[in-house]
């Protein structure tokens, strides 16, 4: 009852000051009253009761004021009360910087206070009494009237606003921490732009001394940095037309909105959604026989677009498509696919999808591969001239959570309990091992930077980091983004008769590996690629490369060292895979002109396709050929 008290006292006292200070000083005279004598109770406290005054101009203006007044006061009142029963105790509330932390306590409780239903029901016919006057002074010839209003509010009616109170604010940050946890699950475009809505009115929830009136602002920043991670992912399904799906970290997400299409040379263009896939069909009659036709496809995001333009060939032959999707129906990205016979291999993109061009006539069988996931396998029919659709479903495998995700040796070529180790989890440090020629190591913990030397390499597309068991860390490359990583340097010394490059690869697919880059495309070389699952060295203008014969690689994390040695007159390159020389073939001479800069995956500048896979520990010595023995020490101690 005495903390009540002193808040009782302190509120009349605030009331008893609303007069202004001008009717304190200048004479004036009562021309009008309600009673004919000034009641007892005005400007005196009352247990039970809060007696408030206020002026204005005219008595409607007056009863206005009074009932805001009492409005404030009840907020004061459960903002005091609050800040009392709070860490901070009674006495200390009056001086120094407590005082100063009370005040902007008290300011951010009284913004949600204010919006309490019982304080919205606040009106003059509720009071116990109420006395007016009209008052004329004589000095400046106005008016002004007096109004004082007798209203009830006790105890019990305090507490229960401050539970009430209590129950609001634990509203808001269960509503706040809602916020939070969706904008992993974010479905659509749409969701994205209603959720800001609500954010901007959620946020007047808050006086701005609150801690959360910036985390709604910081949360707001989040939600609209979505619309820039929205990527666009396509593919041709036949001839005509293009299959268009949104995705936003790794999920595919929707829109109701058509977006804006046009092209270089299609006509008759129409769209429309089977679910979130947007299907865009068009006559490509005059378009040319080549990689130029295209078509943009423009979607509004907030207040900016995305636009993606999808190249098209008028002559193409998709053989086999579908979805790979886990047991749920949820799309899998960068699943690798591979074609029996033949070998051919491809990764789905964020969607799922996968697609083979241009297959024979006969009967195949496809295998779908993923980390984390039990290996399917299904037959198809392929007719020349027409598209084949087979989904696959992966089912979880049960022992994957057991298995490291860092790089780990193939299963043939050590004991199976060393499977799982993770890089350099025993034997000697792989920066010391053959540091002679080393020119750059990049590990991509976190960074692009070598080790050895001052390089760093420019991420270009977003490639994303990927971290193991261990809490190391390997590169993430898309084809779908075309993400790679480009080293303004060429760290391949030319002309280029003795060098080495080495690293792990997991997750195979056509492309473009690593290659250094001569502002020439003819001359994008030497230059390492992946063709029909099987690597090609370029050394020179051989504009077809040169393929190595080896085993058909899985999903799983592999040592690949390429090594090329001049041996008098001839440059010969030898391809070593775990640690295990498999093939060495003649070259066609080497490249000896002045490159600018290397290049690892993504689409390189000879046009060749960007790959799926991560990398991990790269190694480049300049001029240097590794021997059998070094490159066995490199897989050994990396492993």
């Amino acid at each position: 009852m005495r903390t009540f008290k002193v808040i009782l006292s302190a509120l009349v006292l605030a009331a008893s000051v609303t007069v202004p200070a001008f009717a304190q000083k200048n004479a004036y005279k009562v021309e009008e009253s309600s009673a004919k004598r000034v009641p007892e109770w005005v400007n005196a406290v009352e247990k039970d009761f809060l007696n408030v005054t206020a002026v204005a101009g005219d008595i409607e203006a007056a009863k206005a004021a009074v009932i805001e007044n009492v409005k404030k006061q009840i907020a004061q009142s459960i903002a005091t009360r609050i800040v009392s029963e709070s860490s901070l105790s009674t006495s200390a509330l009056q001086t120094g910087d407590s005082f100063s932390r009370t005040q902007s306590i008290e300011s951010s409780i009284l913004s949600r206070t204010a919006k309490l239903p019982f304080i919205g029901e606040i009106s003059l016919s509720k009071a116990a009494d109420y006395y007016w006057e009209k008052r004329y002074y004589k000095s400046s010839g106005r008016y002004e009237y007096f109004y004082a209003v007798k209203y009830p509010f006790s105890e019990f009616e305090m507490k229960e606003l401050v539970l009430e109170y209590q129950s609001h604010d634990r509203s808001l940050n269960e509503k706040l921490e809602q916020f939070r946890s969706d904008i992993d699950f974010v479905s659509s475009i749409e969701q994205i732009g209603e959720t800001l809505n609500e954010l901007r009115a959620f946020l007047s929830e808050f006086d701005i001394q609150d801690p959360r009136y910036d985390q709604v602002q910081s949360l707001s920043n989040q939600y609209r940095q979505l619309y820039d991670q929205i990527t666009v992912d396509w593919f041709q399904e036949k001839k005509g037309m293009v299959v268009v799906n949104l995705s936003l970290a790794g999920r595919s997400i929707s829109t109701s909105q058509r977006p804006q299409i046009k092209s270089n040379c299609a006509s008759q263009i129409s769209s429309s959604y089977e679910g979130n896939s947007l299907i865009i069909k068009y006559n490509d009659e005059y378009c040319y026989e080549d990689d130029h036709n295209s078509i943009e496809v423009r979607f509004r995001a907030g207040n900016k677009y995305i636009s993606e333009t999808i190249y098209f060939k008028n002559n193409v032959d998709i053989s086999l498509t579908g979805i790979v999707s886990d047991a749920a129906g949820q799309p899998l990205q960068y699943a690798r696919l591979t074609l029996i016979p033949g070998g051919k291999t491809v990764t789905t993109g964020r969607n799922g999808l996968y697609v083979f061009n241009d297959i024979a006539s006969g009967n195949y069988s496809v295998q779908a591969m993923k980390k984390g996931y039990l290996s399917s396998e299904i037959a198809v029919q392929v007719t020349s001239g027409a598209t084949t659709r087979a989904d696959i479903s992966l089912s979880p495998d049960p022992s994957a959570t057991a298995q490291s995700q860092t790089p780990a040796p193939a299963q043939n070529t050590v004991p199976a309990d060393q499977t799982a180790q993770t890089p350099n989890a025993q034997g000697p440090d792989p920066l010391n091992t053959v540091r002679n020629g080393l020119a750059a190591y990049f590990r991509f913990n976190g960074n692009t930077r070598s080790e050895v030397s001052a390089i760093i390499g420019n991420p270009v597309n977003n490639p994303q980091y990927t971290t193991g068991a261990d809490g190391t860390q390997a590169i993430s490359l898309s084809s779908v983004d075309g993400s790679q990583i480009s080293f303004p340097k060429t760290l391949i010394s030319y002309p280029n008769k003795n060098f080495s490059v080495t690293f792990w690869m997991k997750g195979f697919s056509d492309g473009h590996v690593w290659s250094m880059a001569c502002g020439d495309s003819r001359y994008n070389q030497p230059k390492l690629t992946i063709k029909d699952g099987k690597f090609f060295i370029y050394n020179s203008s051989n504009y077809t490369g040169s393929a190595f014969t080896h085993p058909q690689l899985d999903y799983n994390w592999h040592f690949i060292a390429v090594v090329i040695r001049s041996e008098g007159n001839n440059v010969i390159g030898s391809l070593y895979i775990d640690g295990v020389l498999v093939d060495s073939i003649k070259l066609y001479g080497f490249t000896n002109r002045a490159c600018t800069k290397f290049l690892l995956g993504g689409a390189s500048e000879s046009d060749d396709n960007a790959i799926d896979t991560n990398f991990d520990n790269l190694r480049i010595y300049s001029s240097k050929a590794l021997s059998d023995q070094e490159v066995a020490e490199i897989y050994m101690s990396e492993r």
